[in-house]
Order: structure tokens, then C-alpha cells, then sequence
């Protein structure tokens, strides 16, 4: 993929920085499906798109997981 490891020198990403990357790499991957002649590259194109969208989806569930399990006050012990 587009990824110029100069740009990338000194950058702090965020996990929702990651997530919406892979979400956009996903969805260049679907594109270049479409304009994709031979069966073998679409296929690997599809696999690839897949570990994308697998990768945010996990991504995601830690975001969920991290809101669950986050500290509460010392009110919340006494319910």
C-alpha cells in the first residue's frame, strides 16, 4: 500500500488512527477488485481486504472492551 516511511518518522498514531487505516486500506483493496482482470489478483485482493476488515473489527472490540472495563469512581463499588 501507499505507506512513505519518511512521513511516517516522529508520528504518534492513535488506535483509531490504525482503525480507520486499515478500514481505508479494506476499501482500496475492494476497489481495485473491480479494475482487477486476472482472477488470481482479485482473489488475493479479496483475502487481503479481508484481514483488513478483521483486523478492525478487532480493533474495534478492544475500543468496546476498553469502555467496559474502565475505572470508575469509588461510588460505583457500593452498587
Amino acid at each position: 500500500m501507499d505507506c512513505d516511511r519518511s512521513k511516517l518518522n516522529r508520528t504518534v498514531f492513535g488506535i483509531h488512527d490504525w482503525l480507520n487505516y486499515v478500514q481505508d486500506q479494506a476499501a482500496r483493496c475492494r476497489k481495485l477488485v473491480e479494475r482487477a482482470n486476472d482472477p488470481l489478483v482479485k482473489t488475493e485482493l479479496l483475502a487481503l481486504a479481508s484481514v483488513c476488515e478483521e483486523i478492525a473489527d478487532n480493533i474495534e472490540d478492544h475500543l468496546t472492551s476498553e469502555e467496559d472495563d474502565a475505572p470508575r469512581g469509588p461510588l460505583s463499588k457500593l452498587s
